[in-house]
Parts: C-alpha cells; sequence; structure tokens
C-alpha cells in the first residue's frame, strides 16, 4: 500500500487519474474516494457521494478545481449512498435541458436510485433486524415509534437524489463504455462490481476492497473487510458470495494485468492486489478457526451469533461489521446441514446448536476454489451513447 499520488506518479498515471477525498456522510468511513479519469477526451467518474447539498457541493467543487464541468460517463460501484447517492445530479451537470451522462451500475441495486425513500425505510428496519438476529438487541422490545425516528433515517433523508430508471444502464446487461470492464464481487452488498480499465490496469473495486492506517505509521496499514448489508437469511448467501468473490479476485488478479487498485475508504493505492487475497482469505479462515476450535468446545447448548465474538481474533475484527461475517458463516452451516437454527419470535435471536462437526478445511476450500469464474461484463456490440437526451 502507498498513497495515491505516489501511486499514480510510480506508473506514469497521474495526469490521467485524480482522487476526490470527500465526506462520505456516515459516521464511519467519514470520507470516500471518487476516481476521476481522462482519457482519449473522455471524462469518466467512479463513485458519486452523496446527493446531500453540503456534500454535492464538496464533490462539484472538487470537479471544477481539476477543470472537469461535464462527465461523459458515471459509474457506480454499488447503490449505497456514500458510493451512488449523487448519481443523477452529476450526470445533469454540465448538460442542457434534458440531456445527461449516462449512469453505470449493476441491476440488482438500482432501486436506491429509483425509489430511494422507500428503499431507505425498508434498510432502517433491517438495520434493527440485523443487530437483533446476532443477539446485540431485543427486536420486540423495540417501539415503532422509536424505529420510524431512528437517526440513521433521520441522517440519510438527503443522501440520494431521485434517478429516473431510463438514465441507468446496468454493466450485467452489457451496458458498458467501451474501454471499461467489470467484475461481479457480490458479498457487501448483492450489486458491488469492481470495474477495471484495462489500458492502465487500473481497477476501482467499491467497497469489497478496503484499506486502513495512515501514511505516518506503516505499521498501521491493513485491510478492512466489509460489513454484509443483508438481512434475515440472506446472511448465508452474502457470506458464500464474498468468500466466492476473493476466490474469483485470487484468479482475476493472477490472470489480469491489474497494475492498481484505488479503494473508495482509506488513504491508499494497492499496488500489490494479491496481498488482499491473502489477508482477506487469513481472516475468514481465523473466524471458522476460532469457532471451530475454541468456541465449539466450551459450548454444547443453544448460541447466539454474538457469543462468538469473544473467542474471535483482533486481527481485522470489527465490532459490527464482524457479526456480519459470523451471522453468514452461521447461517451457512446451518443451510448445508452442520448445524440446527431457529429464529426466537419475539427476541429475533437467531440460535444455533450443532448437528454435526463441520471439516476442518471448510472455509479454506470456499476462498481457494478458482473453478467458477466471477462474472465479467464488457461492453455489447452496439454500447450506449456517452450523452443521452
Amino acid at each position: 500500500m502507498i498513497p495515491f499520488a505516489d501511486a499514480l506518479a510510480s506508473l506514469g498515471l497521474a495526469d490521467t487519474f485524480d482522487m476526490l477525498v470527500v465526506p462520505s456522510g456516515y459516521p464511519s468511513p467519514k470520507f470516500v474516494n471518487l476516481v476521476v479519469r481522462r482519457h482519449g477526451g473522455r471524462a469518466y467518474l467512479f463513485e458519486t457521494s452523496a446527493a446531500r447539498p453540503d456534500i454535492a457541493k464538496s464533490v462539484a467543487d472538487g470537479l471544477s478545481e481539476i477543470g472537469v464541468e461535464r462527465l461523459d460517463a458515471v459509474l457506480v460501484t454499488h447503490c449505497h449512498g456514500d458510493h451512488g447517492g449523487g448519481a443523477g445530479r452529476l450526470a445533469e451537470r454540465g448538460y442542457g435541458a434534458g440531456e445527461h451522462a449516462p449512469v453505470y451500475l449493476h441491476s440488482a441495486g438500482y432501486r436506491f436510485l429509483t425509489h430511494p425513500a422507500p428503499a431507505y425505510l425498508q434498510e432502517t428496519y433491517e438495520l434493527f433486524l440485523s443487530r437483533a438476529h446476532w443477539g446485540m438487541l431485543d427486536y420486540g422490545a423495540i417501539p415503532p415509534a422509536k424505529m420510524r425516528a431512528h437517526p440513521m433515517r433521520q441522517q440519510f433523508a438527503e443522501y440520494f437524489a431521485r434517478v429516473p430508471k431510463s438514465w441507468l444502464h446496468f454493466v450485467d446487461r452489457g451496458r458498458l463504455p467501451d474501454d471499461i470492464e467489470a467484475v461481479f464481487t457480490p458479498g457487501h452488498s448483492h450489486d458491488c462490481v469492481l470495474y477495471f480499465d484495462p489500458a492502465t490496469g487500473v481497477a476501482i473495486p467499491g467497497d469489497t476492497i478496503l484499506c486502513t492506517g495512515t501514511p505516518e505509521d506503516p505499521s498501521s496499514h491493513s485491510f478492512v473487510i466489509p460489513i454484509f448489508t443483508s438481512a434475515g437469511q440472506m446472511y448465508s448467501m452474502a457470506y458464500e458470495r464474498y468468500l466466492r468473490t476473493i476466490a474469483g479476485l485470487r484468479q482475476f488478479f493472477r490472470t489480469r494485468p491489474v497494475r492498481l487498485v484505488l479503494p473508495p475508504h482509506g488513504r491508499f493505492a494497492v499496488t500489490r492486489p494479491l496481498d488482499w487475497v491473502e489477508f482477506a482469505s487469513a481472516y475468514f479462515e481465523g473466524l471458522y478457526s476460532a469457532f471451530r476450535e475454541r468456541f465449539l468446545p466450551a459450548h454444547e447448548g443453544p448460541f447466539r451469533v454474538c457469543d462468538l465474538t469473544p473467542f474471535i481474533p483482533s486481527a481485522g475484527a470489527h465490532r459490527v461489521s464482524t457479526p456480519s461475517h459470523l451471522g453468514g458463516m452461521l447461517c451457512l452451516l446451518a443451510d448445508e446441514g452442520w448445524l440446527a437454527m431457529e429464529e426466537d419470535p419475539d427476541s429475533r435471536h437467531l440460535l444455533f446448536t450443532v448437528r454435526a462437526l463441520p471439516p476442518a478445511d471448510y472455509v479454506t476450500a470456499l476462498v481457494e476454489d478458482t473453478s467458477s469464474p466471477l462474472d465479467e461484463y464488457r461492453a455489447a456490440p452496439l454500447s450506449a451513447p456517452s450523452v443521452t437526451s
């Protein structure tokens, strides 16, 4: 990992890419890195941050400072507010009435752009539900008024600017700029993609790959595994998909000329992407080993997700993200018959009991399985025009 400016300069890309660091609007991480690519007379923006007026002004000012008044494409890695909330407004920037740049994204998440209010209403309830499933709160004891007035809903009320569906170009249907590729990398959310620029060897991974640390302290440099933003029985799918993403990116980084990865959070570029693969693999293997070798021998009866937390090694662990990973792991083990799972109808806690001891290499087999490559998307023969009216 090295600072963005140093990484781009070392590869002769300082005139091709600009990094705009703007507020995310979230309590954590507080900033998001937008990537501007200028090549062949076209300007692309990867990620947008939120539509909230103060954040939108930061983005607009940043674009003006580097001389970009109009975009030829807006590319969203996934439809969370800090990545795609401002897509519609930025797509219109610099165009006349009725004109706009195309907005590219995976079709699985577009409801956050076309109908943001009901989408985030559902997200608020899932926020409570997920924490109840992990055993961190009693869902039945939360009055509906508290859910309706939750600070998350108030804070994110202006996060998304509504975008007509006709503006959206779905990368999984071959609607991409002709010089950009996309790779489906679900897990953090159901619609995550990594964008790849073959001409420069630069990848923009969304929240799949995250960095942490300060440039002044090399010992602080590390990766972070993102939270799985799925509730209910979708945990197992998020977990399985993210481990498949790790395995698929192992193969992708081995076979494609990826010279640089520009994460959306943190202050570093990744020059050796296979280092992330090894970190992510070791993290999930560590969670599983702690569960199988340390936790199970001490617990015979039903247990909750949060009961595992004291047994988890500190490397890479996070007080909210890690329970989502543990929940996904346990739900998948239950799906495959190794565990029994019940849901308490009042507290909504998920309760697990062991049916049979799963194999020691269970997770290793998942993160090393490269037999099913990730879906890759390229522009269809008749790609969309750069400007739509």
